[in-house]
């Protein structure tokens, strides 16, 4: 066979196959969108004596507040992932349950929690949910310290990533 009709014959061969082979690669699945990290933290003792539980960043539906005390609630998240319970015990801690997933609330317990404590849990969750998603706001949070880290870290973060 001689070259010119070698070349008549395999270019629409390879010209398929490259076509082919790029609309393959473009319908790959993306990988999923990363839901930013779920925060929880308590408030400052209130006059009464008690501290309020609030976060963001969860997913909307059923929840479950856990207690070291052995005490713990039923909620339904609100429809953009945050909640604020109001007048919970200070001496102890908290979790937020949905479904398998825990999140630790930062603040309160038994033992003393410094406010660098608190802070610094900020910091690593704003850095975590920008570094995960630009777009990322800062969860309803009553602790003043978390709030605080929370934005630095975020503005780190952006800085680094954005």
């Amino acid at each position: 066979m001689n070259r010119r009709t070698r070349l008549t014959l395999l270019a629409p061969v390879v010209v398929g196959s490259l076509a082919l082979g790029s609309t393959a690669f473009a319908q790959a699945p993306t990988a999923p969108a990363v839901v930013p990290a779920a925060t929880c933290s308590l408030s400052g003792v209130l006059p009464d004596g008690t501290v309020n539980v609030s976060g963001g960043g969860f997913l909307p539906g059923p929840a479950f507040l856990e207690s070291s005390t052995g005490i713990g609630a039923g909620f339904s998240m609100s429809p953009d992932g945050t909640f604020t319970i109001a007048k919970q015990k200070k001496d102890a801690t908290y979790s937020i349950r949905q479904g398998t997933t825990v999140t630790q609330c930062s603040g309160g317990g038994t033992t003393t929690t410094t406010t660098g404590t608190t802070s610094k849990a900020g910091i690593v969750a704003g850095w975590d949910a920008v570094r995960a998603n630009c777009a990322a706001t800062a969860p309803a949070s009553a602790n003043q310290q978390f709030s605080q880290g929370w934005n630095k870290g975020a503005a780190v973060a952006k800085e680094a990533f954005c």
